[in-house]
């Protein structure tokens, strides 16, 4: 493990042990909500928060009519610029646009591309599939205001990290089913692909503690999904999709002490036996999560930068 991915766990494992007793006494609704407060308190740990040339807060209707937050980055002040849509990741459960505020400002200014972040509902207050239908929502807000917003309809990408990975390739997925406008591509750091955590690495990782666990995973899942014998729909775990083939060009992070690694690779190479055209980076010492970390590891920026070339030179 990569030394300084080795302390944040280590750190992890502490604040966990010290407030285990405390955690316990707390009703399943006060648990959740401590568990937001946690990763709400993670936000330090990618840094400072960067400058951006307008950062603007709106809010969409969703398919439910239901209010649907977004926070759009511009870096500069030019038009037409290309697009990403990004879903943060929590578990389905956990996770806002103030999570992943500071990595986004941090990629919209290197990448120049404009992003939008989606604050969908989450799990268990608003199980599947309302989580994607806000995430597909906020995809057909972009299609249908490009001229507004200022950006190249020819240009969209969809991304996100964790579960926020998970909803970036269904999105992608509802979209192809639907027919709608071609995505450019799609950005998954270490997605949940395959929910029902049978993995290899979910086997040989899962209790080690490393940010992610399964018991607490099984937990996120089924407040998720509720009907376990929905876990292999393909809007819930695309790697048991039986078609994958009219999805774009496609990049994967996986790290190597994460337990979703193996779905992560897995789902890889399944889109490139469809003649996908696939980018597969893996950090072999990292974690889950480092995306967000970069403050502590220096591999999170060092991927912020790399997806930002990548989004520059591929799109």
């Amino acid at each position: 493990m990569n030394n300084e991915a080795r302390k944040v766990v280590e750190n992890m494992q502490r604040y966990s042990e010290a407030n285990a007793f405390i955690l316990s006494k707390l009703t399943e609704q006060e648990q959740l909500q401590a568990a937001r407060k946690g990763y709400e308190g993670t936000i330090p740990m990618a840094g400072e928060s960067e400058e951006v040339w307008k950062v603007q807060n709106i809010t969409i209707e969703g398919a439910d009519k239901n209010a649907i937050p977004l926070r759009i980055y511009q870096p500069i002040d030019k038009k037409q610029l290309p697009i990403l849509l990004f879903i943060h990741g929590g578990g389905f459960t956990a996770g806002s646009l103030e999570t992943h505020d500071r990595p986004l400002r941090k990629l919209a200014n290197q990448s120049g591309f404009l992003i939008i972040a989606v604050d969908y509902r989450l799990a268990p207050e608003y199980p599947f599939p309302a989580a994607i239908n806000d995430c597909y929502s906020a995809l057909q807000w972009v299609e249908n205001n490009a001229e507004q917003i200022n950006v190249d309809r020819q240009k969209i990408v969809v991304g996100g990290d964790s579960a926020g990975g998970n909803l970036a390739t269904v999105t992608a997925l509802m979209n192809r089913d639907k027919g709608a406008t071609d995505i450019a591509a799609q950005i998954l750091i270490y997605p949940n692909t395959d929910l029902s955590l049978n993995s290899a690495t979910w086997t040989s990782l899962g209790d080690k503690g490393y940010v992610l666990t399964k018991e607490g995973m099984t937990s996120n899942v089924s407040s998720y999904v509720g009907d376990n014998d929905k876990i292999n729909h393909h809007y819930i775990s695309p790697l048991h999709s039986e078609d994958l083939s009219g999805l774009p060009e496609t990049l994967i992070v996986t790290g190597g002490h994460d337990p979703l690694h193996a779905e992560g690779e897995a789902y890889a190479e399944k889109l490139q036996k469809t003649n996908s055209n696939v980018t597969h980076w893996h950090y072999d010492g990292q974690i889950h999560g480092f995306f967000q970390f970069g403050a502590v590891i220096s591999e999170g920026n060092e991927l912020i930068t790399r997806i930002s070339d990548f989004l520059k030179n591929s799109i």
